[in-house]
């Protein structure tokens, strides 16, 4: 029963997320045409995220399993996504896995599984842009401090205090929706 139900959940968060790269990642930057836009907007991604992750519970590879079906679906419907965004958005759910489920039970028995879920989702959306700069700079064998200088400090740095906001409050939200579904599940 629990396996069906994951196998249900890693799909539908899955395509949620694909939704919403398209709608809140891509969109806007090709509306304003600035790049990188779509990190103004990191709360729904961070409801989804600490959504899903406390909905698996801490069992490892749900998340990982989810990253790989939406970068296997991304990079094959979406024209502006990348092999570095996909690189970037499977290691940072692998290393969300294996660290934050690992100290998943800790959380759970201190009754601390908002803590949990925040740390997570500001780990993720504050490392993302540090693998990405790191990733461009190789893939694309562009000079380190190019990239630096016309994409990360411009945008990111600028961008850093509104993407550790939007985390929590993401991560608070998305706990409070994983919380109201969960005690109507329990009384149905």
């Amino acid at each position: 029963m629990k396996s069906s139900r994951d196998i249900a959940l890693i799909v539908m968060f899955a395509v949620l997320n694909l939704v919403l790269f398209q709608l809140i990642g891509q969109l806007p930057e090709l509306i304003s045409g600035i790049p990188a836009i779509g990190y103004g907007f990191i709360i729904f991604y961070a409801v989804t995220g600490s959504v899903a992750l406390l909905s698996y519970g801490g069992r490892r590879w749900r998340l990982f399993t989810q990253s790989l079906l939406f970068n296997s679906i991304a990079m094959l419907s979406i024209r502006m996504y990348t092999p570095v965004a996909a690189i970037v958005s499977i290691l940072t759910s692998f290393i969300i896995d294996v660290v934050f489920n690992s100290c998943y039970r800790f959380f759970e028995r201190k009754n601390k599984l908002l803590w949990w879920a925040t740390l997570s989702q500001v780990y993720s959306y504050t490392t993302q842009p540090v693998w990405t700069l790191l990733f461009v700079a190789l893939f694309l064998i562009a000079p380190f401090e190019a990239v630096l200088r016309t994409w990360f400090i411009p945008i990111i740095l600028v961008l850093f205090p509104v993407i550790v906001i939007q985390a929590i409050a993401g991560a608070y939200i998305g706990y409070q929706i994983y919380r109201r579904v969960e005690k109507n599940l329990m009384t149905h």
